[in-house]
């Protein structure tokens, strides 16, 4: 068993990657040869969290910081496969009451590529440090009541994909982790344990950002949803239950959490 390293509790790192098919837009090439403006996700990152307030380039602290940024990076080739189209490397800060930022890293993500062309979202995987999840239930009822404003007549099917090593897989043996995040949608949700391998993942571009910190990690458990709807919004959601539910089972290690939608237009 690879054991939760100094690093890894004192410095947790949260990694958020999202998958997908990027089609840039064609007037990018033009502001980058005649304005020099040669970003990318992690200048765009950066520069998008700062807005929101949630981190800070400024020489003084910013109280509250949700993070500190380490890394970033993309996959943009156009060739209508699935591509890691962007991913971001944080290391957390401890802030009391506050969930892990995977909506807000997903967020600034997700207006990255939104600026600089369009994309299809096919899936998202997030790098979570269990032992920095605080009881999020409350935040999870009306998270469910967001979801529910969707189409009554929409159907779509997604795939949960928890990651661990041996104490978190021993947790998901010991408890009953479906039934649990069952409690956590509230009812706006299907959710069924099925077995976890390659099919569960199809809408992720493999090898996830994180190679490194997943070491020694395996698929312990994956999850069959069923919604109303399936967006960037809709992947954090179900990744949020899934972290919950495992922090409820008393999982304290990093997961790797995978999240397939539809891989077709």
């Amino acid at each position: 068993m690879v054991a939760v390293s100094y690093i890894e509790r004192y410095y947790p790192t949260v990694i958020v990657g999202l998958h997908g098919v990027f089609h840039q837009h064609p007037w990018i090439g033009r502001l980058q040869a005649e304005e020099d403006l040669d970003e990318d996700v992690f200048s765009l990152a950066v520069k998008r969290a700062e807005a929101y307030g949630w981190t800070t380039t400024g020489g003084g602290e910013l109280e509250g910081a949700r993070w500190g940024h380490n890394d970033a990076g993309e996959d943009w080739t156009e060739d209508g496969r699935i591509r890691q189209i962007a991913w971001l490397q944080i290391a957390a800060e401890d802030v009391p009451g506050q969930r892990l930022p995977v909506l807000p890293a997903a967020t600034v993500l997700g207006d990255a590529l939104c600026r600089m062309g369009t994309f299809r979202l096919t899936g998202l995987h997030a790098l979570a440090p269990l032992h920095l999840a605080p009881d999020s239930l409350p935040h999870l009822a009306g998270a469910a009541d967001w979801f529910a404003l969707a189409d009554p007549d929409g159907a779509v099917e997604f795939t949960v994909t928890v990651s661990a090593r041996e104490a978190v897989a021993s947790a998901v043996r010991r408890h009953d982790v479906p039934a649990l995040a069952r409690e956590r949608a509230f009812g706006r949700l299907t959710v069924e344990a099925v077995p976890a391998g390659a099919d569960t993942q199809e809408g992720l571009a493999l090898p996830v950002a994180g190679e490194v910190q997943t070491e020694g990690m395996r698929p312990v458990l994956a999850l069959r949803c069923g919604g109303r709807s399936w967006s960037l919004d809709t992947a954090v959601w179900a990744a949020e239950i899934a972290i919950d539910a495992l922090r409820a089972a008393g999982a304290t290690e990093p997961v790797l959490i995978t999240v397939s939608g539809p891989t077709s237009a």
